[in-house]
């Protein structure tokens, strides 16, 4: 079971009706809803998650990052849930600035794309630079 103030694990379920795995909530699911958490707070209005866990199948199927971190339960594209492109942008600005200010710990991955950013919890390498990218779309990820 996840702690959170504003997500619940169903939505981060796959699009294809399968549930996100138990047994990755607490190491996986948890640091990434805590992320989102406070980048909600800091946004001060809802977000939406537009896709979380991907199984292998519908990840392949859509197009997305063969090496997906949707794939490993670690990562949430997310938008506005009121606002245009350009609130996108504003929203992945935001989150560059609260990585800088230190306050997103877990954070590893962040990707900008038309419509919606990529948040991601995976682990971060020694000298602790997180994955950065933008993208056209599913597949389109280019690591920065």
């Amino acid at each position: 079971m996840i702690t959170s103030k504003y997500f619940g694990a169903i939505e981060f379920e796959c699009h294809d009706g399968n549930a996100y795995p138990s047994e990755w909530h607490e190491d996986r699911l948890q640091p990434l809803v805590e992320t989102l958490d406070a980048i909600r707070e800091k946004w001060g209005s809802p977000i939406v998650v537009v896709s979380g866990y991907r199984t292998e199948v519908y990840n392949h199927k859509i197009g997305g990052a063969k090496l997906s971190q949707h794939v490993q339960g670690r990562a949430a594209d997310v938008r506005p849930a009121r606002g245009d492109d350009r609130a996108v942008r504003q929203l992945h600005s935001l989150v560059q600035t609260m990585l800088a200010g230190g306050l997103l710990p877990h954070l590893g991955g962040l990707g900008l794309y038309p419509r919606w950013i990529h948040v991601d919890v995976r682990p971060k390498p020694p000298t602790g630079h997180i994955a950065k990218w933008e993208g056209g779309g599913l597949g389109s990820e280019v690591a920065g």
